[in-house]
């Protein structure tokens, strides 16, 4: 077990594949090639046959990227021993094997995720819009609070089911009884989440990485991912085909570097075969390379890395 500390930057390391990525950059910083093992999800199949939840995106600005699948045929009940033990080890509570799962690909991926009873959806359609100023939300902690005009919310075709990226509702979270689910995995806008999580006193595991900013680029793996251990361990199949609402795909930042001005903001020459090394090590692509300057590619998982000084930053 490690245990490490967060700087509020550094978000991307939140998660175990996160951390891996970090641990492997240092390695090659060493000369050693250690690769990072992700799980794999080739084995995730879609269902055209069937029928999934129908979803209507109306706030694309407050939630970029939304992804999600419709799941049946599930029976609740208590998680494996061996992922209760890794809930338990990193801080959180077993409370059922779909609950678990969410929580356990969150800690692993970075990548919250939202499972919504079927039963509870209204007309079979979730919409992903702003709240009107003044509705009531009854949350899962049963407290009533009073919606403001940019409050996020995964709704219904009648009502709001969720605060989107901080709290579920009291009416469509899972429970025992529950067979059938529509699994969000999303990406939503840090401004949003963090004024709406502070508005009503909320934090949470979720809220806590989104208003941070999340990887708009991990939405789909998270999903196949936790399919996969619901399959796996609550007999879940699926239904219909992938959501995937993603209108303006976010372009990864590209960084002019200069050598010179970055040895001189480290205090020291360590060499361009260095700095190289370690930059694709960092899986920051290097696009363009000159004799005094280079251009790399940040990847969407870094969102605080958008000036040069945030490049030498994780140089050092």
């Amino acid at each position: 077990v490690f245990e490490i500390g967060l700087t509020p930057n550094r978000i991307d390391a939140a998660s175990h594949i996160g951390v891996a990525r970090d641990l492997a950059a240092w390695y090659a910083g060493q000369g050693k090639e250690i690769t990072v093992n992700k799980p794999g999800v080739e084995s995730f199949k879609e269902n055209p046959s069937g029928k999934g939840v129908q979803v209507v995106l109306d706030a694309s600005v407050a939630a970029p990227r939304y992804s999600g699948i419709t799941l049946s045929h599930i029976t609740v009940g208590p998680s494996p021993s061996w992922m209760q033990d890794r809930l338990r080890l990193a801080g959180i509570r077993p409370i059922n094997n779909l609950v678990d799962i969410t929580n356990y690909v969150m800690l692993e991926t970075g990548q919250p995720l939202h499972a919504f009873d079927r039963d509870a959806i209204e007309g079979d359609r979730i919409v992903v819009r702003f709240a009107q100023k003044g509705d009531r939300f009854i949350t899962l902690d049963q407290v009533e609070r009073t919606l403001d005009g940019e409050d996020l919310m995964i709704c219904d075709a009648a009502k709001p089911m969720c605060i989107g990226g901080v709290f579920g509702g009291l009416q469509s979270g899972v429970t025992e009884k529950t067979t059938s689910i529509f699994l969000e995995s999303a990406c939503f806008n840090p401004t949003f989440i963090r004024k709406t999580s502070r508005r009503h006193g909320l934090k949470t595991d979720a809220s806590f990485r989104f208003e941070r900013g999340a990887d708009p680029n991990a939405t789909l793996y998270a999903l196949k991912r936790a399919v996969l251990l619901m399959q796996e361990i609550c007999g879940a199949r699926v239904e219909g085909t992938l959501t995937d609402l993603y209108p303006q795909p976010v372009q990864p930042a590209e960084i002019d570097l200069n050598y010179k001005r970055m040895f001189s903001l480290m205090g020291k020459d360590i060499g361009r075969s260095t700095i190289n090394r370690i930059l694709q090590a960092l899986e920051m692509d290097i696009v363009r390379e000159e004799p005094d300057l280079v251009t790399v590619r940040v990847p969407a998982y870094r969102v605080d890395v958008l000036r040069e000084c945030d490049v030498v930053e994780d140089v050092l």
